[in-house]
């Protein structure tokens, strides 16, 4: 994960990486916060899959979250 997001940030020249995750997905949920992402709220009924309206958190980072990371 990381690897990826240093390529959005440093090769793709991003502001800002953004992710939406259904609240259940542990797993993934997991692997963006020890990525550095943030929370930035639950989008209701954000997806249709199969059929269903499912809710997401969405998480960013952004280049500075990145940098001061680094150090």
């Amino acid at each position: 994960m990381r690897l990826c997001i240093r390529y959005a940030f440093e090769d793709l020249g991003l502001h800002r990486v953004q992710a939406g995750v259904m609240p259940r997905n542990t797993p993934s949920l997991r692997v963006l916060e020890k990525a550095g992402f943030r929370l930035e709220g639950l989008a209701q009924k954000y997806l249709c899959i199969h059929g269903v309206w499912e809710d997401h958190k969405l998480f960013a980072i952004t280049r500075e979250d990145f940098e001061a990371q680094k150090k």
